[in-house]
């Protein structure tokens, strides 16, 4: 049950992304929601929490993404790992840094897709690399607060099993 409200909220995000988000586009770029929310997710999560997430938001990205279908989900899962192992020496309070990293996380995804996309000669929009981190940080900050409360939610919270 736990994993299906996961998927539920991520199809939520994702929808809220697709439809309102572009509205706030800047040089045709912005940020994404659902990277915001499970990037913080992963990061206050164990590794187990951030292959599901990162395949699950790999997945719905992909959706939309035609000329390199499964990128997102490898670069999602490398990512969303790295959080995940960057996460266990942060307290649950601080927003600064969590935020900077997703921020810089999402820099480093803008910058691998727009060099795959190159490489197979299409030309990505360079402005994301920069933009897009910057969108990424604002969700962060006030999404930083909801992920935390949804990490305490009794279905989604894990327990220790001895």
């Amino acid at each position: 049950m736990r994993n299906i409200l996961i998927v539920i909220v991520a199809v939520l995000l994702f929808v809220l992304d697709q439809t309102l988000v572009p509205f706030f586009s800047l040089h045709g770029t912005y940020g994404s929601l659902v990277f915001a929310f499970f990037g913080l997710f992963a990061l206050l999560s164990d590794f187990d929490d951030a292959i599901l997430l990162a395949i699950v938001v790999g997945v719905l990205q992909d959706i939309y993404f035609p000329y390199a279908f499964g990128l997102n989900i490898l670069l999602n899962l490398l990512l969303f790992l790295t959080l995940s192992r960057a996460g266990e020496t942060l307290k649950e309070g601080r927003k600064t840094l969590p935020v900077l990293f997703l921020a810089l996380a999402q820099g480093i995804k803008n910058l691998m897709i727009v060099l795959v996309l190159y490489l197979f000669g299409y030309k990505g929009n360079v402005s994301s690399i920069f933009i897009a981190p910057l969108y990424t940080m604002i969700f962060a900050l006030f999404l930083y607060n909801r992920v935390i409360a949804f990490k305490r939610i009794p279905m989604i919270k894990k327990e220790w099993k001895f």
